[in-house]
């Protein structure tokens, strides 16, 4: 049993607001919050699914009049997205990992087709070299 300070929000508050925050996973065919539970003096969890299926869960914190963090994750508990995450808080650092990461494993672009070399008169082939030079000895100095 949790002692809930400060006073905690509605359950039909917290389920209009996992309808606004989330309308696109919730709550449409069959889908709809089953319970809302608190997990802390100020946390709570809602799940989200069918009476056969449990699809999601909405963790947040906080009153529901503030703008705490709530974070929709999978039923297995994988972060999905955040509705909004307080500067500085753990859930802001997780999407800011996931992005970064996200960046990292992004392919890379290919470089622009330059076409056929022949068809440049040699003052602009004289100038892509130069660039060419120049970004070479940029990236081998680290910059």
């Amino acid at each position: 049993m949790h002692r809930l300070d400060p006073t905690w929000s509605s359950p039909k508050a917290i389920v209009a607001l996992i309808k606004a925050e989330y309308r696109d996973v919730c709550c449409y065919n069959d889908d709809q919050v089953f319970e809302v539970v608190p997990t802390g003096g100020t946390t709570w969890t809602a799940t989200i699914g069918s009476e056969q299926d449990i699809r999601y869960r909405v963790v947040g914190r906080g009153q529901v009049a503030g703008r705490e963090a709530t974070c929709l994750t999978a039923a297995d508990g994988a972060l999905i997205r955040c509705a909004y995450a307080a500067p500085g808080s753990p859930e802001e650092q997780e999407l800011k990992r996931r992005e970064e990461q996200k960046q990292k494993d992004k392919p890379r672009a290919a470089p622009p087709d330059l076409g056929d070399l022949t068809a440049y008169p040699p003052e602009q082939l004289a100038e892509l070299n130069r660039r060419i030079g120049e970004e070479i000895n940029r990236r081998l100095k680290g910059g």
